[in-house]
């Protein structure tokens, strides 16, 4: 007996697929999260710049004790379309380098930012003294950044990034966030830029250096009532490994931000 294939996130459907089509779906749908789930990024462990400016405190002390993760069957389809994307900017600058015949483009540098922390910084134009971090965005999401600016995750990871050039000898002057459209046209993107501050840095590595302090004092490995010294804060706990709806004990998921 063949079984109809359910798509609960997508009640826009129906009715379902069945037959050879929701066979087909299914295997698709299970193919793409078991290789985005062994993709390198998913497998990261230390924390990067994009997380430095994560500001739930309680998620950074999970992932600084590489806790278990309790949210792991969340949809990768956005992930793999920024990836797909970041992968065909690098080939497109690349391309232009080799069209101006000088390299104006860093592409995917590594930067050693501070001992415990290292970061690929997508683009950095020297003719601008800029870096440049793409963000690949549905439209909702790209009207409020456009209304509102980056926040502050997305603001502390350019001027992470920032630093890190600039510790490799690069003159910094700028840090902008490129928010390209998941739909819609390329003429719809958003530039946010401001004047690059290496003080940001400093800060965003000072406060997690805090968080770290604590979690090594608190000691919630062994006294499971200290997760609740780390506060929560809005940054779309859907998304968060560690999220666990109606969650009453710290020790095993976080309920999320109320």
């Amino acid at each position: 007996m063949t079984v109809a294939f359910q798509q609960p996130t997508a009640g826009q459907f129906a009715p379902p697929l069945d037959g050879l089509a929701g066979q087909i779906a299914t295997q698709v749908i299970d193919t793409v999260k078991r290789a985005a789930s062994g993709a390198a990024r998913s497998q990261q462990v230390a924390l990067g710049p994009s997380e430095y400016g994560i500001p739930c405190t309680r998620r950074l002390a999970y992932k600084l004790l590489d806790w278990p993760t309790v949210n792991a069957d969340t949809d990768p389809w956005a992930s793999i379309i920024g990836t797909a994307v970041h992968a065909w900017m690098d080939t497109t600058y690349r391309a232009e380098n080799r069209r101006l015949g000088r390299e104006r483009y860093l592409i995917e540098r590594t930067l050693q930012i501070t001992p415990a922390l290292r970061g690929h910084s997508d683009l950095f134009d020297r003719d601008h003294g800029a870096v440049i971090d793409w963000k690949v965005v549905g439209l909702d999401q790209l009207k409020k950044y456009r209304a509102n600016g980056p926040g502050d995750q997305y603001r502390k990871q350019a001027h992470l990034y920032g630093l890190g050039q600039q510790l490799a000898g690069e003159r910094v002057e700028h840090v902008a966030i490129v928010f390209l459209p998941r739909g819609g046209q390329i003429s719809g993107l958003h530039v946010w830029t401001e004047p690059y501050d290496y003080r940001v840095a400093i800060d965003a590595i000072k406060r997690l250096d805090t968080i770290r302090d604590l979690v090594l004092h608190a000691d919630p490995e062994a006294n499971p009532g200290a997760w609740a010294l780390f506060p929560t804060a809005d940054a779309h706990c859907t998304y968060c490994p560690f999220y666990l709806p109606g969650s009453t004990d710290l020790a095993v998921g976080c309920p999320g931000h109320k």
